[in-house]
């Protein structure tokens, strides 16, 4: 089990129900511990190809961002993709896209922090998702 592994098979079945179970089942094996840097108000998603990216996406808003706002209230959320610098030419749509879109999805409002980081904000990050 390694985090190519986990980052092929996720970007396959990342729309499936299993693709979730998987992610965790990633987490706590501490596969994503070098390619997703989870903060309390950071996501670092370098690492990760675009569906583990976006089931990584999912948990942190609906599972850490939470807590942190309860304490914190509203405050500013950063997800860090990069932008596309060292994508391989054959890799049409980078993590930043996905991001953008499953972010557009969730109907959690973001805006560009620089050219590889988003901010979001939100008054309560569990309301926003679907």
């Amino acid at each position: 089990r390694n985090t190519i592994t986990y980052n092929a098979v996720l970007q396959s079945i990342h729309e499936l129900e299993i693709g979730n179970s998987i992610f965790r089942e990633g987490l706590l094996a501490h596969v994503f511990d070098e390619c997703i840097v989870i903060d309390d108000r950071q996501l670092d998603l370098h690492g990760c190809s675009s569906g583990a990216g976006i089931l990584a996406l999912r948990w942190w808003w609906t599972e850490i961002v939470p807590v942190v706002q309860e304490s914190a209230g509203s405050c500013s959320f950063y997800v860090i993709t990069g932008w596309g610098k060292h994508r391989p030419a054959r890799r049409q749509t980078g993590i930043l896209e996905v991001v953008r879109q499953e972010l557009d999805r969730m109907h959690v409002p973001w805006r560009w922090h620089n050219r590889g980081c988003l901010r979001l904000t939100a008054e309560q990050a569990s309301t926003t998702t679907n």
